[in-house]
Protein backbone atom coordinates (compact mmCIF):
# COMPACT_ATOMS: atom_id res chain seq x y z
CA UNK A 1 0.00 0.00 0.00
CA UNK A 2 1.72 3.43 -0.77
CA UNK A 3 1.91 6.41 1.51
CA UNK A 4 -0.50 8.30 -0.66
CA UNK A 5 -3.17 5.34 0.03
CA UNK A 6 -2.88 5.37 3.78
CA UNK A 7 -3.24 8.81 4.01
CA UNK A 8 -6.53 8.69 1.88
CA UNK A 9 -7.36 5.97 3.93
CA UNK A 10 -7.18 7.11 7.10
CA UNK A 11 -8.60 10.72 6.45
CA UNK A 12 -11.79 8.86 4.58
CA UNK A 13 -11.78 6.76 7.81
CA UNK A 14 -11.72 10.07 10.24
CA UNK A 15 -14.53 11.41 8.50
CA UNK A 16 -16.30 8.02 8.46
CA UNK A 17 -18.15 9.25 12.07
CA UNK A 18 -20.31 12.32 12.58
CA UNK A 19 -18.11 13.29 14.84
CA UNK A 20 -14.70 13.23 12.94
CA UNK A 21 -16.92 15.58 10.12
CA UNK A 22 -18.05 17.88 13.14
CA UNK A 23 -14.08 18.25 14.33
CA UNK A 24 -12.70 18.64 10.83
CA UNK A 25 -15.29 21.74 9.98
CA UNK A 26 -14.25 23.48 13.85
CA UNK A 27 -10.53 22.78 12.52
CA UNK A 28 -11.38 23.94 9.52
CA UNK A 29 -10.44 27.69 10.37
CA UNK A 30 -7.58 27.11 12.99
CA UNK A 31 -4.53 29.20 13.21
CA UNK A 32 -2.38 27.39 10.87
CA UNK A 33 -4.33 27.68 8.57
CA UNK A 34 -3.78 30.53 5.95
CA UNK A 35 -5.08 33.17 5.61
CA UNK A 36 -4.55 33.73 2.18
CA UNK A 37 -3.86 31.24 -0.94
CA UNK A 38 0.28 32.15 0.22
CA UNK A 39 1.22 28.97 2.06
CA UNK A 40 4.69 29.96 2.51
CA UNK A 41 5.39 32.72 4.79
CA UNK A 42 9.40 33.31 3.88
CA UNK A 43 9.83 36.76 6.28
CA UNK A 44 8.80 34.61 9.39
CA UNK A 45 10.90 31.42 8.22
CA UNK A 46 13.73 33.59 7.80
CA UNK A 47 13.13 35.55 11.52
CA UNK A 48 12.26 32.27 13.58
CA UNK A 49 13.71 28.85 14.01
CA UNK A 50 10.31 27.45 14.35
CA UNK A 51 9.69 28.11 11.07
CA UNK A 52 12.53 26.92 9.00
CA UNK A 53 11.02 25.76 6.13
CA UNK A 54 8.72 28.53 5.72
CA UNK A 55 5.52 26.24 6.19
CA UNK A 56 3.70 26.54 9.63
CA UNK A 57 3.74 23.60 11.66
CA UNK A 58 0.17 21.43 11.71
CA UNK A 59 -0.69 22.72 7.64
CA UNK A 60 0.41 19.71 6.14
CA UNK A 61 -1.39 17.64 8.49
CA UNK A 62 -4.85 18.44 7.49
CA UNK A 63 -4.36 19.11 3.78
CA UNK A 64 -5.82 15.48 3.07
CA UNK A 65 -8.39 16.32 5.79
CA UNK A 66 -9.22 19.49 4.19
CA UNK A 67 -9.22 18.44 0.68
CA UNK A 68 -11.84 15.38 1.51
CA UNK A 69 -14.03 17.67 3.32
CA UNK A 70 -13.72 20.31 0.22
CA UNK A 71 -14.91 17.54 -2.37
CA UNK A 72 -17.93 16.36 0.02
CA UNK A 73 -19.48 19.83 0.66
CA UNK A 74 -19.42 20.07 -3.55
CA UNK A 75 -22.04 17.10 -3.37
CA UNK A 76 -24.25 19.37 -0.55
CA UNK A 77 -27.13 21.11 -1.55
CA UNK A 78 -26.23 25.24 -1.32
CA UNK A 79 -28.95 25.67 2.24
CA UNK A 80 -27.20 22.33 3.65
CA UNK A 81 -23.10 24.15 3.00
CA UNK A 82 -24.49 27.67 4.23
CA UNK A 83 -25.77 26.14 7.62
CA UNK A 84 -22.57 24.30 8.19
CA UNK A 85 -20.44 27.97 7.48
CA UNK A 86 -22.53 29.68 9.67
CA UNK A 87 -22.70 26.72 12.30
CA UNK A 88 -18.86 26.09 12.12
CA UNK A 89 -17.10 29.06 10.57
CA UNK A 90 -18.45 31.75 11.67
CA UNK A 91 -19.87 30.13 14.76
CA UNK A 92 -23.17 31.82 14.92
CA UNK A 93 -25.82 30.62 17.08
CA UNK A 94 -29.07 28.40 16.09
CA UNK A 95 -31.12 31.08 16.62
CA UNK A 96 -28.81 33.67 14.64
CA UNK A 97 -28.40 31.14 11.60
CA UNK A 98 -32.41 30.75 11.79
CA UNK A 99 -32.92 34.15 11.70
CA UNK A 100 -30.65 34.79 9.01
CA UNK A 101 -31.39 31.74 6.52
CA UNK A 102 -35.38 32.72 7.59
CA UNK A 103 -36.23 29.00 9.04
CA UNK A 104 -37.40 27.69 12.29
CA UNK A 105 -34.41 27.18 14.73
CA UNK A 106 -35.76 23.32 14.36
CA UNK A 107 -35.54 23.24 11.17
CA UNK A 108 -31.78 24.74 11.50
CA UNK A 109 -31.15 21.91 13.72
CA UNK A 110 -32.33 19.53 11.20
CA UNK A 111 -30.13 20.87 8.09
CA UNK A 112 -26.99 20.74 10.40
CA UNK A 113 -27.92 17.11 11.07
CA UNK A 114 -28.58 15.68 7.91
CA UNK A 115 -25.60 17.88 6.22
CA UNK A 116 -23.17 16.20 8.53
CA UNK A 117 -25.01 12.45 7.56
CA UNK A 118 -24.70 13.07 3.83
CA UNK A 119 -20.95 13.88 4.52
CA UNK A 120 -20.17 10.52 6.33
CA UNK A 121 -22.66 9.03 3.96
CA UNK A 122 -20.43 10.06 1.00
CA UNK A 123 -17.04 8.39 2.31
CA UNK A 124 -18.70 5.16 2.46
CA UNK A 125 -16.87 3.24 -0.52
CA UNK A 126 -20.23 2.40 -2.77
CA UNK A 127 -21.07 6.22 -2.67
CA UNK A 128 -17.42 7.66 -3.35
CA UNK A 129 -16.74 8.34 -6.86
Amino acid sequence: MSLQTRIVSSVVGYLAYPAGVIQALVRYTDWWQPATTSVIDVGAARRSSAWSDGIPAGLLGTIDERAELCRRMQELSDSERRVLFLWYVRQLDAVDIAHELRISRRQCFRRRASAIRKIVELGEPDRAA
